[in-house]
């Protein structure tokens, strides 16, 4: 299988997870969506929970990279990390499709030993990646220099995560989660107050 076969059957697999949800996702929703037979597809992905695990681990590439695109390397580090925060709140499809899937994925690694291993990877990835951003803005002076960069990153982490949710659910819409977001990063993250006479 070529690699763009690969990746078109892990985008509508991510498809099917987000309409149908882990449980209702069938392979052969996939193989049908995809126009090629189960057979196929159980060459490549074996069982379903091969399925899922590989187009969990497509979605997550699939976002960083967009997420990545999103941020410009050559702003202050304050400016990065709100790009970066937005970018995650996005009601871009691949975004809002991603939250559907980590939601998914996440809930369903309470049963899956290997996959909660996977999730905690990538989650902290993503920690560390806002650390970056934190540590870059009070190298440039753009963040105040007492934030604390673990116990802060960890904070806009759940503050994410927990918007991101909201999101999916429809509780909040993907604005309302912009806002309360950049309101989180100004509390965890102060501007430096210029200095009294400069």
């Amino acid at each position: 299988m070529t690699e763009n076969m690969k990746s078109k059957l892990l985008c509508v697999a991510c498809d099917v997870i987000a309409q149908r949800g882990v449980e209702g996702m069938r392979t052969r929703h996939v193989a049908e969506a995809a126009g090629v037979s189960t057979a196929l597809l159980h060459y490549h992905y074996g069982s379903k929970r091969d399925l899922i695990f590989a187009s969990f681990g497509y979605s997550d590439d699939l976002a960083i990279a967009t997420i990545r695109s999103r941020v410009d390397t050559h702003a202050n580090g304050r400016e990065q990390l709100e790009q970066l925060l937005l970018a995650w709140a996005s009601d871009d499809d691949v975004m809002q499709r991603h939250w559907i899937v980590w939601t998914e994925i996440w809930r369903w690694s309470l049963f899956e030993p290997e996959l909660r291993g996977m999730v905690a990877v990538r989650h902290t990835r993503f920690i560390e990646s806002i650390a970056r951003c934190i540590a870059q803005g009070k190298d440039d002076g753009s963040i105040a220099d007492d934030v604390n960069i673990a116990d802060a990153s960890q904070r806009l982490a759940a503050c994410s995560d927990s918007f991101g949710d909201q999101v999916t659910i429809g509780l909040k819409s993907p604005g309302e989660a912009r806002v309360a977001l950049l309101a989180a990063m100004d509390h965890e993250c102060p501007r430096v107050r210029p200095r009294a006479g400069s």
